[in-house]
């Protein structure tokens, strides 16, 4: 099992890049989230890159804290329109496929590999 990492990085004006790995505890969640936050102030109508870098899935402390941040969980996700998902984990794209078909006006897409997840973002910009 490999060290937890949740990293977030503002990538452009209504861009973010997020990294996940390992098994997320409560601890990490919690700063993720508040980075998250953090980084995505003043977006509209973005975007997001998450890299799968080995991520598990999250313990049950992680878990509470998603459901404890769940008002501004949904605040920042009407902050992106778009996201693009790297990874091999097919639960986690299948989750994916499940959020991006049940939350209106949010699209979500999978990808094997970074560089054509970044060129679909930039399709869509261009686009929209």
């Amino acid at each position: 099992m490999s060290e937890p990492k949740f990293t977030v990085e503002r990538t452009g004006p209504n861009s973010i890049r997020v990294a996940i790995a390992g098994v997320l505890d409560a601890t990490t969640m919690e700063v993720g989230l508040q980075a998250m936050s953090s980084e995505m102030e003043g977006m509209a109508h973005g975007d997001m890159l998450m890299i799968d870098e080995g991520a598990e899935w999250p313990s049950l402390g992680a878990l509470g804290v998603e459901l404890r941040h769940w008002p501004q969980l949904m605040a920042m996700l009407h902050q992106i329109d778009r996201a693009a998902l790297v990874s091999h984990n097919q639960i986690f794209r299948n989750a994916a496929a499940v959020e991006s078909a049940l939350i209106p006006g949010y699209e979500i897409r999978s990808f094997n590999d970074e560089a054509s997840a970044k060129d679909w973002l930039k399709e869509s910009q261009a686009t929209a």
